[in-house]
This record gives C-alpha cells, sequence and structure tokens, in this order.
C-alpha cells in the first residue's frame, strides 16, 4: 500500500498518455474527409508590361479559391516586344572598355598643372608635352586655383586631349595627333541681351544701382560717363533718379555672364534731365557718349575722381589735423570708405605709384602739356598701375584708404595746371566735340533706334509682370 501511494502520480499520467494516443490514432484512420486535391492551373488572366506574371487559380475542396501570382525577372521596356533575356540585358549594361573616357580637374591650392595632371591620371611625358603646347597660346603659370580644365584619356590611360577655358568666349583645345600634341583656339558661342534698370538714389549712385542688380564693373561705368558733367558731391540729393539701358552677353549655357557697354543712361538731379546715348561718329573708331543736342560729354578730365564720397576738407587755408597749425591745403579731400574705387580724372600716363612721405601710397598722372593730377593716401594700388603705363580716363587705379600722415580713411586729389597747382572744384575744362551737319543727321538716327528698343524693352517688362500677377481662376482653385 506504501508503494501504490508513492508511484500514484506516475501512473495517472501513463494512464492520460494513453488515451490521448488512442484517440489520435482513430481519427487518422477512420477519418471521413476526401483528400486534397492536385491544384490545377486554369488560365493566365492578365499581362502586366514592365513585370510579366501568371495568375494562377487553385481550386479546394473547401469550396474556397486562392490567387497565387508567380512573377518572373524579365523586363520588357518596349509594349509588345519580346522580353529581353538576362544575358541580352547585362550586354546592355555593361561597359565598352574600347572607348575613350573624360575627366574633369580643378586646380587646388598649391598645385600646379602639372601636378593636376599627374594626380588624374596621365603619364609624365604625355603631361609634359601637353603643357608645352598649351604655353604657345596660354601662360600656363598664370593658372588659377579653382580652374578647370576637361582631360580625356585612352583606355591604356594615354592623354589624348586637353581642354580649358582662355576667357569669356574662347576655350584652348590641346588634341593628340600620334606623339604629338596641336593646340587651337575654339571660339565659344554667346548671346547678347540688353536689360532695362532705374531707380531712386537714397543714399549714393552705387548703392541705388547696386540694389537694382547692376554690377560692380557696370556702376563704375555709368559712373564715369557722367562725371564729366555731375560732381557727386554738391550737385546729387536724396530721392534724385537714374534709369539704365546696357548689353549683358551669355554663354550657350547660361551659367557666366559678361557685361557689356552701356547704351543709354538718364540721371535726374533736383528735377532736371541728363541723358547721355552711346554712339560711334562716322569718322571715328571708337564711342563717345552724346548728349541730345550732340555735344560729347567727354572733357580733359572729370570733375570728381570719386562717387559716393564726401568733400571732408576743401582747397585753400586751414588748419592741418595732424600738424596742428594752419597752411595751405592745395587739394582737395574726399572722405569715403576703405576700398572705394578712385578712377583716373583724365587719359594719362602714370608719373609715380609708389609710397610718398606723408602722402602715403601714391600715385600722379600726367594727362598732356598742360594738366597733371594727384592721388594719395590709399590703401592700395589699381592692377597694374605703376610708372610708366598708360590710362584710360575712369580706369580704376587705386582704392580709398588712410596710409601715410591722416587721421582718417579718404582720398587726397590734387590737379595742376602748367605748373602750378589749381583748385579742382572750380576747373573749367574745354568740352569734347560737337556733332553737326550729316553726322548730326546720323546720331540722330541711332538715338531714335536706340530709344525704340528702350520702349520696346519696358513693354515686354510690363507685360511679363502683369502676366504673373494676374492668376486665372482656373488655376488657382
Amino acid at each position: 500500500m506504501h508503494i501504490l501511494k508513492e508511484y500514484r502520480p506516475y501512473i495517472y499520467g501513463f494512464g492520460i498518455f494513453s488515451a490521448g494516443l488512442i484517440v489520435g490514432l482513430s481519427n487518422l484512420l477512420f477519418t471521413d474527409e476526401p483528400q486534397m486535391e492536385t491544384p490545377v492551373v486554369q488560365e493566365v488572366v492578365s499581362k502586366d508590361i514592365s513585370l510579366e506574371a501568371e495568375i494562377v487559380v487553385v481550386k479546394k475542396p473547401a469550396a474556397s479559391t486562392e490567387i497565387m501570382i508567380k512573377p518572373e525577372a524579365v523586363i520588357n521596356n518596349v509594349a509588345a516586344d519580346e522580353p529581353l533575356g538576362l544575358t541580352e540585358t547585362m550586354a546592355l549594361s555593361a561597359e565598352n572598355n574600347d572607348e575613350n573616357y573624360e575627366k574633369e580637374i580643378r586646380i587646388k591650392n598649391g598645385q600646379g598643372l602639372m601636378d593636376a595632371l599627374l594626380n588624374n591620371g596621365a603619364a609624365r611625358g604625355d603631361a609634359f608635352n601637353a603643357i608645352k603646347s598649351l604655353g604657345d597660346l596660354y601662360n600656363v603659370r598664370k593658372i588659377q586655383v579653382g580652374q578647370l580644365l576637361n582631360a580625356t584619356y585612352r583606355p591604356s590611360g594615354e592623354l589624348t586631349r586637353l581642354s580649358l577655358q582662355k576667357d569669356f568666349d574662347h576655350r584652348i583645345n590641346v588634341e593628340r595627333n600620334g606623339d604629338i600634341y596641336k593646340s587651337a583656339v575654339e571660339e565659344l558661342a554667346t548671346q547678347t541681351i540688353t536689360r532695362h534698370a532705374s531707380g531712386i538714389i537714397e543714399d549714393s549712385l552705387f548703392l541705388a544701382a547696386q540694389r537694382q542688380g547692376l554690377s560692380q564693373i557696370t556702376i563704375v561705368e555709368l559712373i564715369r560717363i557722367f562725371s564729366y558733367d555731375v560732381d557727386f558731391q554738391r550737385e546729387m540729393r536724396k530721392g534724385d533718379q537714374f534709369e539704365i539701358f546696357y548689353e549683358r552677353t551669355l554663354s550657350e549655357d547660361g551659367r557666366r555672364v559678361r557685361e557689356g557697354n552701356i547704351l543709354f543712361a538718364k540721371l535726374i538731379l533736383s528735377g532736371k534731365e541728363i541723358n547721355l546715348y552711346r554712339h560711334t561718329p562716322d569718322d571715328t573708331d571708337y564711342a563717345e557718349y552724346f548728349h541730345e543736342d550732340g555735344q560729347s560729354s567727354k572733357k580733359a578730365l572729370m570733375k570728381t575722381p570719386i562717387e559716393g564720397a564726401r568733400l571732408s576738407s576743401n582747397y585753400g587755408r586751414r588748419k592741418h589735423p595732424v600738424l596742428g597749425y594752419t597752411r595751405m591745403h592745395k587739394g582737395v579731400d574726399f572722405s569715403a570708405p576703405t576700398g572705394t574705387p578712385i578712377m583716373a580724372a583724365g587719359d594719362g600716363v602714370v608719373e609715380r605709384s609708389s609710397w610718398f612721405g606723408s602722402f602715403g601710397n601714391y600715385v600722379r598722372l600726367r594727362h598732356n602739356g598742360s594738366y597733371k593730377t594727384i592721388y594719395a593716401h590709399m590703401s592700395k594700388y589699381g592692377r597694374g598701375i605703376k610708372k610708366g603705363v598708360r590710362v584710360r580716363q575712369g580706369q580704376i587705379i587705386g582704392y580709398v584708404g588712410a596710409t601715410g600722415r591722416v587721421t582718417g580713411r579718404h582720398l587726397h586729389y590734387e590737379v595742376y595746371k602748367d605748373g602750378t597747382q589749381v583748385n579742382p572744384m572750380n576747373l573749367k575744362m574745354p568740352s569734347g566735340i560737337k556733332l553737326a551737319g550729316a553726322p548730326f543727321e546720323s546720331f540722330k538716327v541711332a538715338m531714335t533706334s536706340t530709344d525704340q528698343l528702350i520702349d520696346d524693352t519696358k513693354s515686354h517688362i510690363l507685360l511679363t509682370t502683369a502676366a504673373t500677377e494676374i492668376v486665372p481662376s482656373s488655376a488657382a482653385q
């Protein structure tokens, strides 16, 4: 009895397991349900253009239908064509190892042209010969950081072509013919358009024009052509207006822009209009700017060689701001921000361009047998300004600074006439040519043509603006 109590759990467990086993075997051997039928493919229902598939209908005994989709990895790019097989598809995507390949190279800081080509896979001999040929048409020593080149190689690694942009509308191509490299200049396609801009002067002409999207080079030219008639320090007021119609050249891809000639410009100063038209007289080879009466705006010297500056010290006796005693001030001072461009007051030759004692950075120009001009205290010189160089009226010769014996940044400007210093503000300069007769009639035709172009441009701008502002009701919904 004691043994029966000890093994009772095991006896009960064996009994339950045996009963379950008997029930399971009976269900398996004596069930009345029919076996599942083998799936039968009924039909292909549809095809997709990009991925063919068979839709298979499978019958089940329990009166239910199951749809199975079996995709095939076959690409078919053209409707109603047979799909390409895997081998053909791989053949199309495989690279053609017999073709040349091109690399775009950008010159990095501290890198020369030779280093750039060697670092991009060119053999030393090929790179040397290509650069030597390029040097026939381009100074390779002046290549700058960021300059882009395109180099073409054969699959074997030989350099077959080198190309770089020389200037806005020219490119130099170096081609390999056998073992010889030859260079040639290619003229690039460009498109010249005209642009119109106008604005109200709140502070200076420079800033007002800049707000209208004009580039610095165009603004400097605009100031230059008016500098014969306008004293920008004393004659310009807040609320005055300007208008300009000028050319702009675009590269074929539209990514690069070069500013062109100013065809027409207008200033309205205290209600008075000054209109200037660009025109090349029949008997000359160069263009000038003329007033409506045919009078050239050009004079021997500009009234002021700087724009947007404040006249801080006039010509005459004054107490010197540094030395502290009164003496003659034989020039005029224009206060302006450091870096403001300073223009040559007239055509001439640079007599001196160097440091000159208390004047700091100093330039002296000889204009003709009568006139000389002096520019002092500059922060730096204009590009290429050195002794013996010829300059054009309006060319940038330096930038405002505070070098030498000064208390602040400004331009000191002097004018000599026949060896004697004179007041630049009171100087009466002879006018340029005045058109008359047939040359004046030719100018009036050119002036009318320019006016018509301006009117057409203004009309186009107004129409474009109106079309942009008016939104159709269908588009607004």
